[in-house]
């Protein structure tokens, strides 16, 4: 792990903006954050032509899960804020992923999403729709207490997932098998010069180790 310094004013949070997608159960409890970046999901879900490429060729999707923490119900613009890099900090993961020929498919809930139990349940839902052997679980987050700005991923195995999964018989969500974190000293600019999409990619790039096929 490393510890580094940037900027942040987390006083002044920087404008934002969030799309939602609601077609699908999931949707209806999570918010679809796509940001124009060249590889753009739909509302419905559906894969990208090099996903279906890949998984017509036999290899299960990785679903690449992320979500912030620092929800605060009376602060929407700070929400806002770490909606946006969350997403931002989601889709910069997978670029090396899908460079790599990696099938991939992308979901990330808003910072107000809390229910847990109910989180888990529509990521679960998916899991058995798209038949994705692992999750990649994307956060950026603040943690005040510790003086840190956190970046991690973590790698979980889903049991049973090698296919379309029966609704009597749901994937379950194994121990993480990998975590990458990188942690950066919490200064006052931080949160304002921190680069999502730039940490992302690094840490995307990073991870590819533990994704391929063996």
């Amino acid at each position: 792990m490393s510890r580094r310094t940037l900027s942040a004013n987390a006083s002044k949070p920087s404008p934002l903006r969030s799309r939602a997608g609601t077609r699908s159960a999931f949707a209806a409890v999570a918010t679809r954050l796509v940001i124009g970046l060249a590889i753009a999901l739909t509302a419905s879900g559906s894969a990208s032509a090099a996903e279906t490429a890949t998984a017509s060729a036999g290899i299960p999707c990785t679903l690449v899960f992320g979500q912030g923490r620092n929800f605060d119900p009376e602060r929407p613009d700070r929400n806002r804020y770490w909606d946006e890099a969350n997403a931002t900090f989601n889709l910069a993961v997978r670029e090396p992923l899908t460079a790599a020929g990696l099938p991939v498919m992308n979901i990330v809930l808003p910072v107000s999403a809390t229910d847990v139990p109910g989180n888990l349940r529509g990521l679960v839902e998916e899991l058995r729709k798209r038949g994705c052997s692992r999750v990649l679980e994307t956060t950026l987050f603040s943690d005040p207490a510790a003086g840190l700005l956190i970046a991690r991923l973590r790698l979980y195995p889903v049991m049973s997932a090698l296919g379309p999964q029966a609704a009597d018989n749901p994937p379950r969500i194994g121990a993480p098998s990998y975590t990458q974190q990188r942690e950066f000293a919490l200064d006052s600019r931080t949160v304002e010069r921190i680069n999502p999409r730039h940490i992302g990619q690094q840490m995307g790039e990073e991870a590819l180790a533990a994704l391929r096929p063996r």
